[in-house]
C-alpha cells in the first residue's frame, strides 16, 4: 500500500469471516530422544495464492501490532504464521462472538492445551489424548504431508491401550449466532473462486456452452459456519447449488443473472475481490447476457478475459480440458491466429512439420455411413520398455500409489497403469526409468495427465482439491522406488494447473 492511500477499515465481522476461511490453528508435535513429545501452537493464516488477500491479511496483522513470520514454499504454497501466545489471545478476543470457526480453535489453545499440554514433555499416552482430542476440533480435516501424526500412529507405535484412556473434552466456546452481511463478505472474501464451466453441447452452434461460476469450499469447519451462510442464501432469495455437509461447506453460484445476484449484495463490501467482482459486473456478465459466447470468435475471448479475472480470484480452481489454448487449437484458422499467433499450439511446435515426408490424405464426407469400414492408419510413439513398467507394478502388486486401490483384470491378476510425471513424448522430453514413474489407478493417472494432482517435493504430500479421499495424503512410496525430486519438480512446475 503506498502513502497516499489511505488504511483500510476493517469491519470486525469481515474480519471474523474472513479468517475463519483462511485460518487454522497447527500443532507442531516433535518427538525427543527419550520416547516423549512436545507440541507447539501455531496460527497459519492462507492466501491462496492471491496477493490481494495476502495484502488484506498483512494489513490487518500490522494494524494490530501482531508479531508474524510470512512463509513462502514451493509451488505457490505460501501462508502467515503467528506463535507468540499473546497474539493469539488478543485475537480470540477480537474474534469473540463474531467467528463461527476459527475461535473455537483458539479457545483450545488458550484453554485445554495450555492446561494440560504446554511446555510439557508429553509420555505416549498424554500426546495420544492431544492428538485425539486436537481432531474432534477439527471436524476430520487434517492437513497435508507425512509428518501429520494421527492418534493410530501413537498408539500403534507405543501399545497404549486406547479404551483405558480418557481424552479431554474441547472447551464451550461463544460462535457467532446468525450471521451479518460483513461477516459474509468476509467468508466471500476467504474462499470464493471464479471460473468459466464449459461443456460440449450439440444445441449450440459452435458446439460448446460456457457459463460463468462463483464457487466457495471449506472443509473442516463448524456447524454453525456452514448453517449460517445457508441460511443468508435462503434469507436472500438467491438461487445456488449446495453440495456441503455437516462440516464442509461447498456452495456453487452458476450462471450471469445468479451470480449478479449475490454481487448486488455483496459486493460493496468486498476488498479481497473487489477487482475480480467488477470485472464480472462491468464487462464479463453483461457479455454472456448479450450472448457474445454464441460464436467461436466472442466465446474465445471472453474465456480469454475469463481466466485473468479468475486468476485475481485465485486461479481456476479446477483444471479444465477446455482452456484458451484448446480453442486456439480447435477453431485456429476460423479464429485467424495462425498468422497472428496470439496463442501457441499445445505441442508447442507444429506437426505438419514433422510429417512432411507423408502424402495428404482426404476422406471424403460420405465415407463414414453407419456401416463401420476400415482404414489403416499410422501412429508415431515413443518406444517404452514394457519389462521396467512390470517389474514397478508388481513391486506395488498393481497398487495404486495415491489411492492404494488394486483393480482386477478379467483373468484374476491385477490391472494398473504407469504414468510418467515427466511425459516421454516432445516437448517434454522425460526419460523412461523407474524414477520418472508413478503406479496409478485408472482414474488418477487421468488426474496426473490432467494436471489435477500436485506432490510436494519436500514431504510427498498430495494436493488434490477434487478428490478430498486423497487431498493432504502423502504418497505412497517403497524402499526400493522413490520418484526423482526433478521429475516431481517438472510436473509441478509444467504439468500441474493447480493454482
Amino acid at each position: 500500500m503506498s502513502a497516499e492511500e489511505a488504511p483500510i477499515d476493517f469491519d470486525p465481522s469481515y474480519v471474523a469471516g474472513l479468517f475463519d476461511t483462511v485460518g487454522r490453528v497447527r500443532f507442531d508435535i516433535s518427538e525427543t530422544p527419550q520416547d516423549g513429545y512436545t507440541v507447539r501452537p501455531m496460527l497459519r493464516l492462507s492466501p491462496h495464492q492471491t496477493q490481494l488477500r495476502a495484502a488484506v491479511i498483512g494489513e490487518f496483522l500490522e494494524e494490530r501490532g501482531y508479531r508474524y513470520d510470512f512463509i513462502e514454499r514451493e509451488y505457490g504454497d505460501e501462508f502467515f504464521r503467528l506463535q507468540r501466545r499473546t497474539d493469539l489471545e488478543d485475537l480470540q478476543s477480537f474474534l469473540d462472538g463474531r467467528s463461527a470457526h476459527l475461535i473455537r480453535e483458539l479457545a483450545f489453545v488458550d484453554g485445554v492445551f495450555a492446561d494440560q499440554f504446554d511446555f510439557d514433555i508429553l509420555d505416549p499416552v498424554d500426546v495420544y489424548r492431544f492428538t485425539v482430542a486436537r481432531d474432534e476440533l477439527r471436524h476430520g480435516w487434517r492437513p497435508k504431508g507425512r509428518y501429520h501424526v494421527s492418534p493410530d500412529d501413537i498408539s500403534d507405535r507405543h501399545d497404549v491401550e486406547t479404551d483405558d484412556v480418557e481424552t479431554p473434552a474441547l472447551p464451550h466456546t461463544e460462535l457467532r449466532t446468525g450471521y451479518t452481511v460483513e461477516w459474509i463478505a468476509g467468508v466471500y472474501d476467504g474462499v470464493c473462486r471464479y471460473r468459466a464451466s464449459i461443456a460440449e453441447a450439440s444445441d449450440y452452434e459452435i458446439g460448446y456452452a460456457m457459463y460463468p461460476i462463483a464457487r466457495l469450499h471449506r472443509s473442516g469447519v463448524c456447524p454453525t459456519f456452514v448453517n449460517a451462510f445457508r441460511q443468508f442464501c435462503e434469507d436472500y432469495d438467491l438461487t445456488y447449488g449446495d453440495s456441503s455437509g455437516k462440516n464442509d461447506l461447498q456452495i456453487t453460484f452458476t450462471g450471469a443473472s445468479n451470480v449478479r445476484r449475490i454481487l448486488d449484495v455483496l459486493y460493496p463490501r468486498l476488498l479481497v475481490l473487489a477487482e475480480a467482482s467488477e470485472g464480472l459486473v462491468e464487462g464479463i456478465l453483461p457479455a454472456f447476457d448479450e450472448n457474445v459466447h454464441r460464436d467461436k470468435r466472442g466465446f474465445y475471448d471472453l474465456l480469454r478475459e475469463f481466466d485473468r479475472v479468475a486468476e485475481l480470484s485465485g486461479g481456476p480452481f479446477r483444471h479444465r480440458e477446455y482452456d484458451p489454448e484448446y480453442f486456439a487449437d480447435l477453431w485456429r484458422d476460423e479464429l485467424d491466429l495462425v498468422d497472428r499467433g496470439t496463442v501457441p499450439s499445445h505441442s508447442g511446435t507444429r506437426p505438419e512439420d514433422e510429417l512432411d515426408q507423408f502424402d495428404e490424405v482426404t476422406v471424403p464426407p460420405g465415407a463414414f455411413g453407419t456401416t463401420p469400414r476400415r482404414f489403416r492408419t499410422l501412429v508415431d510413439r515413443v518406444e517404452r520398455d514394457p519389462d521396467r513398467v512390470a517389474r514397478l507394478k508388481s513391486l506395488y502388486d498393481d497398487r495404486c500409489q495415491l489411492c492404494g486401490t488394486r483393480l482386477a483384470s478379467s483373468d484374476g491378476t491385477g490391472y494398473s497403469e504407469v504414468h510418467h510425471l515427466r511425459p516421454l513424448e516432445a516437448p517434454h522430453g522425460g526419460s523412461d526409468v523407474t524414477e520418472n514413474m508413478l503406479v496409478l489407478c485408472p482414474n488418477h493417472h487421468v488426474d496426473f495427465d490432467n494436471g489435477v494432482v500436485r506432490v510436494h517435493v519436500d514431504d510427498l504430500s498430495v494436493d488434490h482439491p477434487y478428490d478430498s479421499a486423497v487431498d493432504g495424503d502423502e504418497l505412497f512410496v517403497t524402499a526400493e522406488h522413490e520418484p526423482a525430486e526433478s521429475a516431481l519438480r517438472y510436473h509441478n512446475r509444467t504439468i500441474c494447473r493447480l493454482r
